[in-house]
């Protein structure tokens, strides 16, 4: 695929934003981008911190560089100690907020520094607990923010190509919000901002109307840039931080000092070859479909019932009993998401030799009967998204 795109770099508080001139740099994907809009993103919940330690407290447990002059929110990740995920998350500065520190609890000082973190609603208390269990002496107060406070939301114009690129002394030039970030993991994904509940989503965008958007076309599009979300798609305590495409997506500093998980981390960053991936794979019938050219959506397209997460992925036709070719994750219409060994299900060649993979395999996807309903069978093809080639100036991984 030959991308006519003209990039360059931008420079905000050491982070490096890739700008390009068009909307093409994903997947082979023909679909028509919709036009500008938003979508409160209801999975996504928030978690305040505040106190005098919080910027060398997160340095220790999160994989991005914690820069306390940055104003500007970030992509990054928790892990355990052995460098498997357990929460991808944003962080957004939030002292620099007057709208914010004005509506602080009367008990906390508002000159200290003071962070948000988003996360997946599903696993708020999960995370709060493991932020407790690290706290031991540090000084600062963690508190779950309700829906009915602040609210993280999904901005972009897919229109006019518009990119999500900050350019240098120009903090949001499209949207105001106080507080917001960039969404960096991959191009197109637009801006995400943190709003009060009681705000008017257009007062931030003086230039668009605002529209309310269902979750699902937020899915859609990440599905189509191949963007993992959430510990449905990012399994908790299994995916390693590379198979999840972290550090793709620019969430981890591979020149910060020590943090919990870092060293499989580092040590696979420089010397391990990272064989599995979450892809975007798009579904087809077993029945006789052929298989999709490009990568595309279509909501009454084939399915896979939510109880079928995590089924196996195996090669159409193969009486071997080995290991799979990858694992199902989650889908909205004949859509989704897998993690995908990538010189069996793909082209791409890691070690110098020749892989397991042929253009005429075919893969399926196979599920038993539940409560749900019949068990069934769907076929289904992985794309490597073009963004993948430009990890390097993605990010801030190099």
């Amino acid at each position: 695929m030959i991308l006519r795109s003209t990039c360059r770099r931008s420079i905000i508080s050491g982070r490096v934003y890739f700008k390009l001139n068009d909307d093409k740099l994903y997947s082979s994907c023909h679909s028509p981008s919709p036009p500008t809009t938003s979508a409160r993103l209801t999975a996504r919940s928030l978690i305040a911190l505040h106190g005098i330690d919080v910027p060398h407290f997160l340095q220790g447990i999160t994989t991005n560089n914690i820069s306390t002059s940055q104003t500007s929110g970030f992509y990054s990740a928790f892990l355990t100690a052995q460098g498997r995920v357990l929460h991808d998350v944003f962080i957004y500065p939030t002292a620099h907020s007057v709208q914010y520190t004005s509506r602080l609890p009367a008990k906390l000082d508002k000159q200290d520094p003071a962070y948000l973190i988003e996360v997946d609603s599903e696993e708020q208390s999960t995370l709060i607990k493991h932020i407790k269990k690290y706290k031991i002496r540090a000084k600062l107060d963690v508190r779950p923010l309700e829906c009915e406070e602040w609210n993280a939301w999904s901005l972009w114009n897919g229109k006019d190509g518009w990119s999500p690129t900050l350019p240098k002394g120009d903090k949001h030039p499209v949207f105001n919000a106080e507080i917001g970030a960039v969404d960096t993991r991959a191009p197109g994904m637009g801006y995400r901002s943190i709003l009060p509940y009681d705000s008017k989503l257009s007062d931030k965008t003086p230039s668009h109307s605002a529209l309310d958007l269902a979750a699902k076309a937020y899915r859609v599009r990440r599905y189509l840039r191949g963007v993992p979300e959430g510990q449905r798609e990012i399994l908790r305590e299994t995916a390693l931080p590379a198979e999840s495409n972290i550090d793709y997506m620019g969430g981890i500093d591979f020149r910060k000092g020590c943090y919990v998980g870092q060293e499989l981390t580092i040590r696979t960053h420089h010397t391990g070859v990272v064989r599995k991936r979450i892809l975007p794979v798009q579904l087809y019938s077993a029945n006789g479909g052929s298989p999709p050219e490009t990568l595309g959506f279509e909501e009454s397209g084939v399915q896979v019932p939510t109880a079928a997460a995590e089924a196996n992925i195996s090669k159409v036709g193969s009486e071997k009993k080995g290991r799979s070719a990858g694992k199902w994750l989650d889908g909205v219409g004949n859509l989704g998401l897998a993690l995908c060994r990538l010189e069996t299900m793909t082209d791409t060649v890691l070690t110098g030799e020749r892989g397991q993979w042929s253009p005429d395999q075919e893969f399926t996807i196979q599920w038993e009967s539940s409560e749900e309903g019949e068990g069934g069978e769907v076929k289904v093809k992985a794309f490597i998204p073009a963004w993948h080639k430009h990890r390097g100036v993605l990010g801030n991984k190099e």
